[in-house]
């Protein structure tokens, strides 16, 4: 027997036969980045200076978060010290612009 795998797009049905045995399994539709970023959002930040956004804390940069704008504070963390935007510290806030999630320093960002 051939096995068949059906999607819908509302909510994912998965039909697969085995052995001449068909069987049904209805799974959980995934949450998008978007989705998942917006559930998760628990403030919002303002870009003080120009900062970059990272994929990790001291990591490669995914794009800039641009003075003046807004974005989704998704967590926070500690990490290694930083001086930037005039403060030293050692926050990071992980956030949602525009459809990019990576983390900034907290020192060039305000709660809003």
């Amino acid at each position: 027997m051939k096995k068949l795998l059906v999607l819908a797009p509302a909510a994912a049905m998965a039909i697969i036969g085995t052995g001449g045995v068909a069987s049904a399994q209805a799974v959980a539709p995934a949450q998008t980045g978007v989705q998942a970023a917006a559930a998760a959002c628990s403030s919002t930040v303002k870009a003080k200076e120009n900062v970059n956004i990272r994929a990790s804390i001291g990591g490669t940069s995914l794009g800039l978060f641009l003075k003046g704008t807004t974005a989704c504070l998704n967590s926070r963390s500690s990490g290694p010290t930083y001086t930037a935007c005039g403060v030293t510290g050692t926050t990071y806030y992980y956030i949602t612009r525009s459809g990019t999630s990576g983390w900034v320093v907290s020192g060039c960002v305000t709660k809003v």
